[in-house]
């Protein structure tokens, strides 16, 4: 099989906020609906969707949370194409960074991928994982990389978590596929308020869609 990823995203869930957004084609909505509810994890109700018509997808995400890009020198390695953040700016912070955060990133693949042809690239996403685990200071899987789909689109997902500085931090990492493109999600938050947003964060994951 030939190989679609020349890249690999190291330094993904250690992005910074700014509050500028790239210059591409998005646009936001308000939605004051419902958003799904958790069990075992806070959700808010009021919600907006990000729509991003140059790769297609859209995100809806709770209220409290912010759009921006990673910092300058802290977004993901590699050669993505978009990388966009809705972090809580009320929440925590490390080395002046937010870090509960939602953030997706669009890669291009070297060819087009079949929805068939994604179980068969488990392999070399999980070395990919063993790398960004071995340069997370404390990296630790918490739950193994399995097959995922989030509304039709097939991809892999993990549960980890690591220390920076003096703070632990939890997230979950789902690697999408369609087409030429794969949209790279992560949820993060400090692993002490984990349990109280992760309603929030993985809701904005569960609502990621692709045109």
């Amino acid at each position: 099989m030939h190989r679609i990823r020349r890249y690999i995203a190291f330094g993904l869930v250690v992005a910074g906020l700014a509050l500028a957004l790239a210059g591409c084609s998005a646009s936001v909505s308000t939605d004051d609906s419902s958003s799904p509810s958790s069990s075992d994890g806070g959700t808010t109700t009021s919600t907006k969707t990000y729509t991003n018509d140059q790769y297609g997808f859209s995100i809806t995400y709770a209220d409290k949370l912010t759009q921006g890009e990673p910092v300058e020198g802290t977004g993901t390695g590699g050669s993505s194409v978009l990388d966009v953040i809705f972090a809580d700016k009320n929440g925590s912070l490390v080395s002046d960074r937010y870090v509960d955060i939602v953030q997706t990133s669009v890669y291009e693949l070297t060819r087009e991928l079949k929805p068939s042809e994604v179980k068969q690239i488990k392999t070399e996403l999980q070395g990919i994982v063993d790398q960004l685990m071995s340069s997370l200071p404390g990296g630790t899987v918490v739950e193994e990389l399995s097959p995922v789909e989030v509304n039709g689109i097939p991809g892999f997902g993990f549960k980890y978590t690591y220390t920076e500085g003096d703070t632990d931090l939890t997230a979950v990492t789902f690697f999408l596929f369609k087409g030429k493109y794969e949209y790279q999600i992560t949820a993060q938050a400090t692993s002490d308020q984990w349990d109280t947003i992760k309603g929030d964060l993985e809701a904005a994951v569960n609502s990621f869609t692709v045109q």
